[in-house]
This record gives structure tokens, sequence and C-alpha cells, in this order.
């Protein structure tokens, strides 16, 4: 079983858009903090776009407006391997995954398992039907 097991729990997310569009969704948003602060833009097509957007007003409904979007993901269970490697619980094989350091296998609830070369069928084998 693992150490220090942490259950799966769902986070919400808020990130931020500078956006400029047409009323309609149509248009440009780039990633900022909630004060509009654009991030740094790794392209610079994406830094051409936000130029032509800053000396264009007039294209847009909304200009230079902030829009808070939230969304929530599922934080996958995880905890500690007995070789002290955080293993984070997610369906790598048939219910089960297999930590990077050592080797060992986990189902989703953590428990230690053999490894899928032990196992005494090979579950793509069954017939379900």
């Amino acid at each position: 079983m693992l150490k220090s097991y942490v259950p799966s729990e769902i986070k919400e997310i808020i990130e931020y858009e500078l956006v400029f569009d047409d009323g309609h969704n149509n248009g440009f948003g780039f990633p900022c903090d909630e004060r509009g602060n654009v991030f740094p833009l790794e392209y610079e097509a994406a830094r051409s776009n936000l130029k032509w957007c800053l000396e264009n007003p007039d294209q847009f409904e909304r200009y230079n407006e902030v829009v808070r979007n939230r969304r929530k993901v599922r934080e996958p269970a995880h905890g500690t391997c007995a070789c002290g490697r955080e293993v984070y619980l997610v369906n790598e094989y048939y219910g089960t995954c297999q930590c990077q350091k050592c080797g060992s296998w986990y189902n989703l609830f953590g428990q230690e398992m053999l490894p899928p070369e032990q196992w005494e069928t090979d579950p793509s084998e069954e017939e379900y039907w």
C-alpha cells in the first residue's frame, strides 16, 4: 500500500484572458493576470496579434477586456511508494500504474499489485461479451 495516500479531489482553476472580439467571441484572447497584465507571449505571431489589437480599438466590440474563466479538474489520488517516489494513481494499464523509480505496480486504490507479466491471464485476451 502506498504511504501518505491522498484521495482524488476536484480543484477549481481560475484563468484570465485579455479579450479583443466582436461581441460574439470572434477575435483574440491573450493569457493575463486578473489586472490585465499579459503574460509573456512565446510566439512572434501572438505578439504581433496583440500589438495589432492594441492599435485597432475600432475593430472590436469588446476591446482590452479582462475575462475570468473558471474550470474544474480532477487531481488523481496519489501517495508515496516504498522507494520514496510520489506515485499518481492513473489508469496506465488495466486499472494499474507503475512507479517510475522502482517499477512497483499499484491499483487505483494504492494497493501494491504483481507486475502484469505475473498475472494469470492477460485482460486484453479475455472475452467479456
